[in-house]
């Protein structure tokens, strides 16, 4: 079964009966979707390729406007799928990989992307690295092979990303218009990581605030933010309106105080978008530093019974090991995490590090009012969870340590 041709998944999603499926088949039809799914764009690349050849004597109209026709696509999407087939055609591993659905259409795009802002020498060099990109694909989602493929990148243009940074920082724009039949004001703005990271930062505080507040208790969570923006520029912010928003960077001792990145540097904001080496090392001069310590020696990452909330110190530890959601696949980034009790606080749990976890509100929920079990191997962190009847719904450890030992493993074979 598992080498099944892509026809032969189709037939059988074709003629599945999917309202009598139970889980592990549901499941395994997902698997046949994205085989099916790979396979329908990496012919959907070969046949943009076949399409630019034709265009270049003369005999096809160009391919973006061929796919936004043919493919229905709009335009940003046809641009998007031409770029993608090019680098298809120069990474035949990622090409095969996308075909027998082993990576996504999200790798291949990012792909793209970066191979975007390289020059010709450099996009060779990142093309003669197919094997290792595909590798990486396969065994990550997309966001953290995001992360490795910038970081690849950057070891190319060997200038640790002030390039892109600087072009970030000329990108960045705002805009206020007024909508004439509602009177509403609209708020748009494009912000380098730095600048989005203090915004949404501030904003989230602010509105953590509001939430308490009777008269905004029933509101969104856009709603809220929308009130805290207009209370910190009317400088009626809980922060006061002219103090200075908090940015949360993470990056290792070693890279901080040495010259140059070495194969296991971290050097990140909260949310996980990876920042210059020079640009970590500004805020630093900016910003008290805040040393972690996991063994309990400094600060007091253990507090038992004495506090019911994780403390500031017992976050930031959290977050050496955790970009995001505890949950395997999650994607959510840890600052809009909340952080759970394996062993209820009212049940007499303590708030103790091996004890906490980084959920996002939906899986909060779902462990909660869905009754879910963890169990969290305190000497690796590895997070086994089952449904209440037992199914096992996925086994996961920290994604940032996970990422780290599988760089290590993957070096030393």
């Amino acid at each position: 079964m598992v080498n099944m041709t892509a026809g032969a998944r189709l037939t059988r999603l074709e003629s599945a009966d999917i309202g009598s499926l139970n889980a592990a088949q549901a499941t395994a039809a997902l698997r046949d979707v994205a085989v099916v799914r790979g396979k329908a764009d990496q012919l959907e690349a070969a046949i943009a390729r076949r399409l630019a050849d034709l265009h270049a004597t003369g005999e096809a109209k160009p391919v973006a406007d061929a796919l936004g026709y043919s493919a229905k696509r709009s335009r940003r999407a046809a641009e998007q799928a031409e770029r993608r087939s090019g680098v298809l055609g120069n990474t035949p591993g990622l090409n095969t990989a996308l075909g027998t659905g082993k990576v996504g259409v999200e790798h291949a795009d990012a792909v793209a992307n970066a191979a975007g802002r390289l020059d010709d020498d450099q996009r060779a060099a990142l093309f003669a690295k197919d094997d290792r990109i595909t590798e990486h694909a396969a065994s990550s989602s997309p966001e953290t092979f995001r992360r490795w493929l910038n970081k690849t990148v950057d070891a190319i243009t060997a200038d640790d990303g002030l390039a892109r940074a600087a072009q970030q920082h000329d990108a960045v724009t705002a805009s206020v218009t007024r909508n004439d039949d509602t009177g509403m004001f609209h708020l748009f703005a494009k912000l380098t990581p730095e600048q989005g990271n203090r915004v949404r930062r501030r904003l989230d505080a602010e509105a953590a605030v509001l939430a308490k507040r009777n008269e905004f208790t029933r509101m969104r969570s856009d709603q809220l933010l929308g009130h805290a923006l207009d209370r910190i520029i009317a400088g009626q912010g809980s922060l006061g309106g002219m103090a200075p928003p908090e940015v949360a960077v993470l990056i290792d001792l070693a890279t901080l105080t040495g010259r140059a990145r070495h194969d296991r540097t971290v050097c990140e904001l909260s949310d996980g978008t990876a920042i210059p080496v020079a640009t970590a090392r500004r805020l630093a001069c900016e910003a008290n530093i805040i040393p972690v310590v996991l063994d309990g020696d400094g600060m007091p990452l253990d507090v038992g019974r004495r506090h019911r909330l994780a403390t500031a110190p017992q976050r930031t530890a959290l977050r050496t090991m955790y970009r995001t959601c505890a949950v395997a696949g999650c994607d959510r980034h840890f600052d809009v995490c909340h952080v759970h009790h394996l062993a209820e606080w009212d049940e007499l749990g303590e708030t103790n590090l091996d004890n906490l976890l980084p959920l996002c509100s939906f899986h909060h929920h779902r462990v909660h009012e869905g009754r879910w079990r963890l169990q969290l191997d305190p000497s690796t962190r590895q997070l086994t969870i089952r449904l209440p009847d037992g199914t096992l719904h996925s086994r996961a450890g920290p994604d940032l340590l996970t990422e780290l030992r599988a760089h290590d493993e993957m070096n030393a074979a």
